[in-house]
């Protein structure tokens, strides 16, 4: 996977590798950060039908990068809030957007 995440006028570009497994039964889509600055990450999507539409809840586990001293500072800090939820939450938008508009 890759995105680009704006900073106002300038994109800086994100990269990483993930493995996917659906669990149908759990109405949730897993993904494994396998490469990239993630690597280790856990993310759900799990889907709720809630009245017309569906509610989507996305959550990530990670304790950050393997940078010794500075690893989960970056991750708190910088890595989840700026790129992980803005990248997350840009997707979401987009997939809405998509879906609605096929309706």
């Amino acid at each position: 996977m890759a995105a680009w995440r704006p900073f106002g006028p300038l994109r800086y570009p994100t990269w990483w590798v993930s493995e996917m497994r659906v669990e149908p039964e759990a109405a949730t889509i897993r993904y494994r950060h396998v490469r990239g600055i993630t690597t280790g990450m856990d993310v759900a999507w799990t889907l709720t039908p809630q009245g017309g539409g569906v509610e989507v809840t996305v959550s990530h586990d990670w304790g950050g990068p393997a940078w010794p001293l500075i690893g989960p500072m970056a991750a708190s800090a910088v890595i989840g809030p700026v790129f992980v939820h803005g990248i997350a939450s840009r997707t979401l938008a987009g997939l809405r957007r998509h879906l609605e508009a096929a309706a």
